[in-house]
């Protein structure tokens, strides 16, 4: 608390025991005017509080001539940021000057106005630097997705961080982490991406020594998620396949050929003739995110679909490019699929894989560690490093069974 202790051109002016958490508390008066707080603990060192910003000043005389130069200001995050201690440092040269007889103003060197952009520890300069790193993969054990990529970009540059652009990554607070999370509480979803975008981006400067530790460490999503339960029941399937037909190459062929290998959306699209090896798909297009050699007996109605590709013989399966390049999964394509198939707007591809592993557990007695092999779910498939199986029998044996059950609930 300040205390009107000390006079300054005989009007009293508040004294503070200056500290890092004061210095940070203090504001200017209630009606907007600037007030001096001078430092107890350094006589003359004064800290001028304003609307805009926090200025230290030190008041000496010399040949009896009051002064009162500035310093540098209370900045955190700017390069020209002077915190206590640099400022007692300035105070005792200009002491010094004076003792020796020297003016010191001939020595106050002016520092420069708006340098933000010139603080390369600032977020948004780390930003820029690591999402080069966090694209090509270096320093990581794969290269993450285009997709995964720009979701990191526009997060990360977009104005629910604006706050923190030219703030030093040192500087940055759990505080102001929390303040940007909770202003995206009607995102949540969003909010808590951009929780873990952070929490990698924090992690690459601790790697790169940009600062000591990070602000988001064991810091809780603010948000709660519930996991997606949706999957299709045996009448869903039946429409679905149905209208899948009636829509047909690509979009249909490939939402079915999802549900009948019951891998990932984004294996399926970037299935190309390269990654097949007579009737084995070896999964690697796609990046799993395991990053396992995965192998695939194509079966039953996969392999039908993949044999009737107009491109069987080109590059992609699924293309409208004559196998030049997968075609492009969007929003507009996912409506195509759900009016086909009569299926809510809260349908997504992702919800054929839980299709499978639902209706193959119920229908079909599949064992957990048989559909973990085919879903490449490592945790499931591979408990234990010393289990190298490629289970190639048993998931060939598995998806003939699927593939049969699939034609027979649709005939049904």
């Amino acid at each position: 608390m300040c205390l009107p202790v000390a006079c300054h051109s005989g009007v009293p002016v508040p004294t503070e025991k200056l500290t890092g958490v004061t210095i940070k508390n203090l504001k200017p008066s209630k009606n907007g005017q600037r007030v001096n707080y001078f430092d107890m603990a350094y006589r003359g060192l004064c800290l001028r509080v304003g609307k805009r910003d926090k200025t230290w000043t030190y008041h000496y005389r010399f040949n009896g001539q009051s002064r009162s130069p500035s310093l540098g200001k209370y900045c955190p995050g700017r390069v020209d940021h002077m915190d206590r201690e640099a400022a007692i440092r300035a105070a005792s040269e200009i002491d010094r000057l004076v003792d020796q007889g020297i003016d010191p103003k001939s020595t106050i060197k002016r520092t420069r106005r708006n340098p933000r952009a010139a603080n390369a520890n600032a977020f948004e300069s780390r930003v820029k630097e690591f999402l080069q790193d966090y694209k090509s993969g270096r320093g990581r054990p794969r290269v993450v997705k285009e997709k995964t990529f720009r979701h990191a970009e526009s997060l990360l540059q977009s104005d629910y961080v604006a706050a923190l652009k030219s703030t030093d990554v040192a500087s940055i607070t759990r505080s102001n982490i929390i303040n940007a999370l909770d202003q995206m509480s009607d995102t949540p979803t969003q909010a808590n991406r951009l929780h873990s975008y952070l929490s990698v981006f924090f992690g690459w400067c601790l790697d790169h020594e940009y600062l000591e530790l990070s602000p988001i460490a064991h810091l809780r999503k603010r948000f709660p998620e519930a996991p997606r339960t949706r999957f299709l029941s045996k009448n869903e399937i039946k429409g679905f396949w149905i209208g899948c037909t009636e829509l047909g190459y690509p979009l249909g062929d490939y939402a079915k050929f999802v549900l009948a290998t019951g891998q990932r959306p984004g294996e399926c699209r970037n299935l190309n003739t390269g990654d097949i090896d007579g009737e084995i798909w070896l999964v690697e297009g796609g990046d799993p995110k395991n990053r396992e050699r995965h192998r695939l007996p194509l079966t039953g109605v996969a392999l039908d679909i993949v044999k009737r590709s107009p491109n069987a013989a080109g590059k992609y399966i699924f293309s409208y490019s004559n196998g030049d390049a997968p075609f492009a999964q969007g929003d507009k394509q996912m409506n195509q699929i759900r009016k086909a198939a009569d299926l809510d707007e809260h349908w997504t591809l992702r919800d054929l894989r839980r299709t499978f592993t639902t209706q193959a557990s119920e229908e079909l007695d599949f064992e957990p560690h048989i559909i973990g092999v085919i879903c490449n779910q490592k945790t499931v498939a591979k408990p234990r490093v010393y289990n190298q199986a490629k289970w190639l029998k048993q998931k060939k044996e598995a998806l003939d069974n699927w593939s049969e059950w699939l034609l027979n609930n649709v005939r049904s």
